[in-house]
């Protein structure tokens, strides 16, 4: 629950583009307007602190070249970490304005970048840009700014239309203000009434050690939706030349039957990449649920020790965690990990991002 005095707290606000802070321009279409949310929020009343506001002290700093999210990749969030890294001892929390299309795409990024992380660092953005008059930018810069002095947080959220997500849960789902769920974990906090309430048994621990970014994020790493298609294990040879790529996602739509059209498609592909050395993990569709025993069972039945079958993470989240685990380079440039390490990691729950087994989180 936000209440009393932050204003001993101080956060960083990291705008890196986004509709968020966006003017429209002579032809009435938006674009990113350079300074035009740090004066805004400096200006905003709400946002100013006093001896009894929830609003913590801030700091903008914004990114010389605004960024399209849709156009951001894995060295643009690596960025985003080491900027977070950069400014970690003088702040209490971090909050990153963020262009809606990738955000949970990022969130998901820094969350395994970030390890050790022992404050929030809450991503936002808008639907709706903070100079229009109706607008969902206010409500969220100013609930997030709060959150994101919370001393209980410890970890990447996605703070978005009154709910609080864990970053690598979410998904954006739809195109207006409800824009992200939580697939398969449920919302960090939500406002209920004119009070936030933070859901604290659910936050991950606190943890010990110094942060750090500790992975190049750079695994060279595929998102392969399948379907039954009989031309697609003949061509795969051709996408999988030696040292194409390091990591292969294999989205399904189920399990099927066990000698059925979706099995004799997926058997020659994880075969193939299986003998790479490219590590295969497989995930649902679904956006909520997994896999029942049984269907695991005839999966693997089905393909083998080929794939690795990572329960009810986000395809988001699988892509993700095998760049950062091949990521984990040596001084010349050799991943740290093992083929097989690697492999077994993919199935240990690193950061929130998967319904565990049952044991404490490795230290990766």
């Amino acid at each position: 629950m936000l209440s009393g005095s932050s204003s001993s707290r101080r956060v960083l606000v990291l705008y890196v583009g986004g509709t968020i802070g966006m003017k429209k321009n002579a032809k009435g279409s938006l674009e990113p307007c350079p300074n035009y949310l740090t004066q805004e929020m400096n200006n905003m009343q709400e946002l100013k602190p006093s001896a009894s506001s929830a609003v913590a002290q801030f700091e903008v700093k914004e990114y010389e070249t605004l960024l399209d999210s849709s156009d951001m990749n894995h060295r643009d969030h690596l960025r985003i970490a080491n900027d977070v890294a950069k400014h970690y001892e003088a702040y209490d929390g971090f909050l990153i304005a963020h262009g809606t299309d990738t955000m949970h795409y990022t969130a998901t990024a820094l969350s395994f970048l970030l390890f050790n992380l022992a404050k929030p660092v809450i991503v936002t953005g808008a639907m709706v840009p903070l100079a229009e008059p109706f607008n969902d930018a206010r409500r969220n810069l100013i609930l997030s700014l709060m959150i994101a002095s919370n001393p209980s947080i410890c970890e990447v959220c996605v703070f978005f239309n009154d709910s609080l997500f864990r970053g690598n849960r979410c998904n954006k789902v739809r195109h207006n203000y409800a824009a992200f769920e939580s697939t398969n974990y449920p919302a960090l906090g939500v406002m209920e009434g004119s009070q936030f309430v933070l859901r604290e048994r659910l936050l991950l621990p606190q943890p010990t050690g110094a942060m750090q970014v500790c992975s190049r994020l750079d695994g060279k790493v595929a998102c392969l939706h399948v379907v039954p298609d009989n031309e697609l294990p003949t061509i795969l040879p051709a996408i999988l030349k030696e040292g194409t790529l390091e990591g292969l996602v294999l989205v399904v739509p189920g399990v099927g039957k066990l000698h059925g059209a979706l099995a004799e498609t997926l058997r020659p592909i994880a075969a193939f990449a299986s003998q790479q050395k490219v590590v295969v993990a497989l995930v649902v569709q679904d956006l909520r649920g997994t896999l029942q025993p049984s269907e695991e069972a005839r999966l693997r039945r089905t393909l083998g020790d080929t794939v690795v079958y990572v329960g009810d993470m986000t395809p988001t989240s699988a892509e993700v965690k095998l760049s950062y685990l091949i990521g984990k380079r040596r001084p010349d440039g050799r991943c740290a990990l093992s083929y097989e390490k690697i492999r077994s990691t993919m199935t240990s729950n690193l950061r929130g991002e998967l319904t565990p087994s049952g044991g404490p989180m490795p230290s990766l």
